[in-house]
């Protein structure tokens, strides 16, 4: 759920503000820091120039001793230094002077203390020596510190309000993302009452909301008009189709034996077949209908199966097919018996049909999952979602019989249970899996 969230638009977007707005802020104090430290290194530097210049009244090399001398005494080293070395190596000041190898510089006295800061100095040679001023960076350092200060307590704690405020923001819209998300898949999955809760601000996901919602209803009572349709045409043709198989059975028993009775028995078949269809088509309509979860009530799957197992068993040894069952502990769920029953029969008729002479059929119940396999030809995998439809049926099955309504209807069954129904490969043959939610 967090990973999602982050991957979300929403946070993402919200990310990136707080950091455009930390980037602005950020250069905002970083360019006015900048400003204020070279003002101040600048300020530092005619500082020291002006001490230069305030020494060059002294004429001779005893007199500006003495100047340096009396400045040093009322300075602290720590925040200016004044040395004035003369050629004679003799250094006067508040630090010690030294020249090495051409280089002037200073060091700090026995029991006084330099800046930490650095200087910024300069020197200049007057009256038989040389005179070095240096000011401390302390002010700098300063500086740095309250520029580190200021964005410690007030761009950090910008951004991390921002932040939590724009997490806040986006976790929201995530959230109603996630709901329409959500009814999109449950109409996709076949639910077509879902609907999203529509808030009323009128922003972008409200208008998607309720074009989703305005999607559901055309789409659900377009389907509702098609299998209202469906389900009248196969009721009201049903009847005159019996009676026609009726008629076609007593012109059969009236027929002398010859090609006109056989005739007379092929159509018969036909017509029986053409109600099995329309009979099929009714009770998937009833399915899909969705009044079947009124009967809902405890089933226990290795019971239902046992049943319907030892009801098919006897047709598998008449065409040499063994049907075996194994039931690996408690398999209780929620649903009708008699259409889970229904849904495994037919999963059986359909094994039977390709099993062969010697094949094996294998009816397995474990926890929530009720699947049946077999050793036939199998089906494609590209073919697998296709088989499910009504009336649809694989090219080698066109010689054998059935209606294309058996798989459809075990679908149906298994969307109205809220079961995942799936084929599957047995290597060779099908295996199908019904896996119910509890």
């Amino acid at each position: 759920m967090q990973n999602r969230l982050l991957r979300s638009t929403p946070v993402r977007q919200a990310m990136i503000l707080v950091a455009v707005v930390a980037l602005v802020n950020l250069l905002s104090l970083g360019g006015a820091w900048l400003k204020l430290r070279a003002d101040t290194v600048a300020e530092i530097k005619d500082g020291v120039s002006q001490d230069l210049a305030s020494f060059d009244v002294a004429a001779t090399p005893s007199a500006l001793r003495t100047l340096v001398a009396a400045r040093a005494r009322v300075t602290d080293p720590r925040d200016a230094v004044y040395v004035f070395l003369g050629f004679d190596q003799r250094s006067t000041g508040n630090a010690q002077g030294y020249l090495r190898d051409g280089v002037i510089g200073f060091e700090a006295l026995d029991g006084m203390r330099l800046s930490e800061a650095g200087y910024v100095n300069d020197s200049r040679r007057l009256s038989g020596g040389v005179l070095i001023v240096a000011r401390s960076l302390g002010p700098v350092s300063e500086l740095d510190e309250t520029f580190l200060n200021l964005l410690f307590f007030s761009l950090i704690p910008t951004v991390l309000l921002s932040l939590t405020l724009g997490v806040w923001i986006a976790t929201r819209s995530a959230r109603r993302v996630a709901r329409i998300e959500a009814v999109l898949g449950r109409i996709a999955g076949g639910d077509l009452s879902a609907r999203t809760r529509e808030d009323g601000t009128g922003d972008d996901l409200s208008v998607i909301g309720a074009g989703v919602n305005r999607m559901a209803t055309k789409q659900e009572l377009a389907t509702e008009t098609l299998r209202q349709v469906t389900t009248d045409i196969a009721h009201d043709l049903r009847t005159p189709l019996q009676r026609i198989g009726v008629l076609l059975s007593e012109l059969e028993e009236r027929l002398p034996e010859g090609e006109e009775q056989r005739l007379a028995t092929r159509a018969k078949d036909e017509a029986d077949h053409a109600v099995a269809v329309f009979r099929a088509l009714l009770e998937i309509a009833r399915i899909e209908g969705g009044r079947v979860r009124e009967r809902f009530a405890p089933v226990d799957l290795g019971e239902v199966a046992g049943r319907i197992v030892e009801l098919y068993q006897p047709s598998g040894e008449d065409e040499g097919v063994i049907i075996s069952l194994a039931v690996d502990g408690p398999s209780q769920v929620e649903g009708d018996a008699d259409l889970i029953g229904q849904a495994l029969a037919n999963l059986i008729e359909n094994a039977l049909r390709h099993a062969g002479e010697g094949g094996e059929i294998a009816v397995r119940v474990s926890g929530d999952r009720l699947s049946v396999a077999d050793r036939g030809p199998g089906i494609p995998e590209d073919e697998r979602d296709k088989v499910l439809r009504r009336l649809y049926r694989l090219e080698h099955s066109r010689t054998t019989p059935g209606n294309g309504l058996g798989l459809a209807l075990v679908a149906a069954i298994a969307e109205a249970h809220g079961a995942e129904l799936t084929l599957g490969d047995n290597a060779p043959g099908l295996v199908v899996t019904m896996r119910f939610r509890g």
